[in-house]
């Protein structure tokens, strides 16, 4: 107040103002937002895609869902946008993880004749043992050809490792890294029109060892389930170049397995779902929890 009395010191007590107490105040709000930002809870990044088509599904469940969109165990969704859809007769897919349901696998090879290899290390459907049991020198084989274009691997993804092997040094369920994965299937620094993850758990040290620069530059969609493991911090790395078109969450009231559509999720249910929220620290991780959890599907905006 003295300050201001005097009319030489006017200008000393502004800058003093703006240097020292505006300055403050700025980065108290500065500070308050980045505070903020630590702890806000939002989406990932949404493309709308025009035209969304569900691939796979055992006949039984299809021919009972009451819409193209309703999820039906074993059935994933692709987009079909210009420039996002798989490139017919040239395509490639990678399928991690099929149980003994191959038809999303089988209906993309018929659909859009691609390139198909599907990997599995624990489980092998009868179809797949069936072609094993024609040949005996096929019996430790950790490859099987289906047809031309469609390969089961009986070998599963595992953590990024130094060490590469070729295919006469792999044996039955062995884990290997995604990039070994790409060496034996010969897609090295190719397009992979989809990218599918349904490996129960993993899916979450995949996405932290994937080098998103090369993902951005090779792989069009990525598609995989989720589990309570995964955290949105742990998938955000995607946003560099992938945008969130599609999510199926999954909140099980129990797998019911008597369901004209397979496993019938809660949200699906007409009555209703239930959310133990006792299991969650916050409403903060119960949000992330919701956004993270089920399948979510990415198509990369680069080739868009």
């Amino acid at each position: 107040i003295l300050l201001l009395i005097n009319n030489k010191n006017r200008k000393p007590f502004g800058e003093f103002i703006q240097k020292n107490v505006l300055s403050s105040f700025t980065n108290s709000i500065n500070c308050e937002s980045d505070s903020l930002e630590q702890v806000r809870v939002r989406d990932f990044k949404f493309y709308t895609c025009k035209n969304i088509k569900r691939i796979g599904g055992k006949r039984e469940y299809v021919k009972n869902a009451p819409n193209d969109l309703f999820r039906i165990d074993g059935a994933w969704y692709i987009c079909l946008d210009k420039n996002a859809q798989p490139n017919k007769s040239q395509c490639n897919v990678i399928s991690l993880g099929i149980n003994n349901d191959y038809t999303f696998d089988q209906e993309m090879r018929n659909l859009y004749d691609c390139n198909l290899y599907s990997f599995d290390p624990f489980v092998e459907d009868v179809y797949f043992t069936g072609i094993r049991n024609k040949n005996p020198n096929l019996k430790q084989s950790p490859v099987l050809e289906v047809d031309k274009k469609w390969f089961f691997y009986r070998l599963g993804v595992g953590s990024k490792s130094n060490q590469m092997k070729i295919m006469n040094q792999l044996k039955l369920q062995d884990l290997i890294s995604l990039e070994n994965i790409l060496k034996i299937t010969g897609l090295e620094e190719k397009i992979i029109d989809v990218f599918k993850m349904d490996i129960e758990g993993p899916e979450k040290d995949i996405i932290r060892d994937l080098d998103i620069d090369y993902a951005c530059k090779y792989f069009k969609n990525i598609v995989f389930e989720t589990h309570r493991n995964s955290k949105f911090r742990d998938l955000v790395k995607l946003e560099k170049c992938f945008r969130l078109f599609f999510r199926s969450t999954r909140f099980f009231s129990g797998d019911s397995f008597g369901a004209l559509t397979g496993h019938l999720t809660e949200f699906q249910n007409p009555n209703g779902w239930k959310l133990d929220i006792k299991q969650y620290e916050n409403e903060i991780n119960l949000a992330e929890f919701m956004f993270t959890s089920g399948e979510l599907y990415f198509v990369n905006i680069n080739f868009l």
